[in-house]
């Protein structure tokens, strides 16, 4: 049972989550809009497994796009992922990991100013942070969205990447929402540590207090040292609603969180639910709140009150490639509070996006039909060709070409003296490929087959 209680930051809701401070005005012109939407769709908006394939008034949005958004979490990289690669210790390492997630989660609540804009297919973010992070990241999928990152430590110490499919659903009276995907940090010693994320939940929607919470486990592994941590978030421990009252103990708010470190004996074991047929041992436990501090066997690793902490926020650099989400018409206008525009430029992006996604659609029934055609093609997968194989094609084509364009070069110039009665030139008479004279189709095979760069011989007339 977690006993300890831990002092939260004051925008902390009393049963758990972060409260949204905005001011009565702000919230009332979104409410509007939600209203607005739950009037026009009926039971599609509420019934909707997924908000993504829903478009969206401008108003609820802010001018960021989610490749931007998705960095909120990251800023205490440059803090405990680096000291993590100095580390030699397998435990200590996990921890700092486990670190750097959890203390990220308070910031992508303090950074919402409204829902970011879905990227677009190819759309690409770079940025960096002071130490000399570098960040990258990219929508590879329309439909579903996915997005694909990477981010480099200083001097490459360390190395997080992973790919993310978010979803989002509406729920009457609050919106949830989940990012699907691998976490993978790797360090130089071959060492990777990958986690999952939890949901995400945002309560308040249409009436009531605005709640945001994370719930959920999150799953660490290191399979080299055979590692694992399960952090659940409010974990059910007998304090729940009716353990409350029957056992007298209050229940705690939702965002406390506690997990055990193991290692085990057989790394294959770690995903291993019954844990009773694996050897393993504890080697450590994990207690906190994302709105407080991370703790471990009682030593405190994160601290919102700790000042020496500095927040790192993404630099933006200066010359990005011309799909990076700041040139983005939509956001632009919205950073320049001029909505009817960024709405009008939304609307042009998503009928845009719509029929090239229309296109590749037609491309991929297209390619169905021709495979179906082929024989030797029906009932196996397209196969990826090495680049051994794909540079010897070129080679071949390239030699055919120069080929034919040789024998087009010898018929032309046998031929170019003939004048017709009108006085103009009589085009060759076609022939095939090696149907020429005996001379001539062996110079024509030197031509071939001979060095490359070496000219071919003239034909005599």
């Amino acid at each position: 049972m977690q006993d300890k209680d831990f002092d939260r930051m004051p925008k902390s809701a009393p049963a758990g989550g972060y409260k949204y401070t905005g001011t009565e005005e702000e919230l009332a012109a979104q409410r509007g809009v939600v209203w607005d939407l739950v009037k026009s769709f009926g039971k599609n908006l509420v019934g909707a497994k997924d908000l993504i394939n829903i478009s969206l008034p401008v108003r609820l949005f802010e001018p960021r796009s989610y490749l931007e958004r998705l960095t909120d979490g990251w800023w205490s990289a440059p803090i405990y992922l680096t000291r993590a690669a100095k580390e030699t210790d397998p435990v200590e390492r996990l921890k700092l990991v486990i670190t750097f997630v959890i203390s990220g989660f308070y910031n992508t609540c303090e950074n919402q100013k409204g829902k970011p804009f879905n990227p677009i297919l190819g759309e690409t973010y770079q940025a960096f942070f002071e130490d000399g992070t570098r960040i990258y990241s990219e929508q590879v999928s329309h439909h579903p969205p996915v997005t694909c990152w990477q981010m480099f430590g200083p001097s490459e110490c360390w190395y997080y990447y992973g790919y993310g499919e978010w979803s989002a659903a509406f729920r009457g009276n609050s919106v949830k929402g989940h990012q699907f995907g691998p976490n993978i940090i790797s360090f130089p010693d071959g060492t990777e540590i990958t986690f999952s994320l939890p949901e995400a939940n945002v309560g308040g929607i249409l009436f009531g207090d605005r709640i945001i919470e994370y719930l959920g486990t999150i799953d660490f592994r290191d399979l080299k040292n055979g590692l694992s941590c399960d952090v659940v978030i409010d974990p059910k421990d007998g304090s729940g609603f009716f353990g409350g009252w029957f056992s007298g103990t209050k229940k705690k708010p939702t965002d406390y969180f506690k997990g055990d470190i193991l290692r085990f004996k057989n790394p294959e074991d770690m995903n291993n639910k019954k844990h009773d047929e694996a050897e393993y041992e504890k080697v450590g436990v994990v207690a906190g709140s994302w709105l407080a501090c991370v703790e471990f066997d009682g030593e405190t690793y994160w601290d919102w009150k700790d000042k020496s902490l500095m927040l790192y926020t993404p630099v933006k650099v200066d010359e990005p490639l011309p799909s990076d989400c700041r040139y983005r018409q939509d956001i632009r206008h919205l950073a320049a509070g001029e909505v009817e525009e960024a709405g009008d430029w939304k609307k042009k992006l998503e009928i845009k996006q719509r029929k090239e996604a229309a296109l590749r659609k037609e491309g991929i029934e297209a390619r169905k039909k021709e495979a179906k055609k082929d024989k030797h093609s029906i009932g196996r997968k397209p196969r990826i060709l090495t680049k051994e194989e794909v540079l010897k094609q070129q080679q071949q084509e390239a030699g055919s070409s120069s080929s034919s364009s040789r024998s087009e070069s010898l018929a032309s110039s046998s031929s170019g003296s003939t004048k017709s009665s009108k006085g103009g030139s009589v085009p060759p008479s076609p022939r095939k490929h090696g149907a020429s004279n005996g001379k001539e189709a062996k110079e024509g095979k030197e031509g071939k087959h001979g060095k490359e760069g070496k000219s071919p011989r003239k034909v005599k007339e």
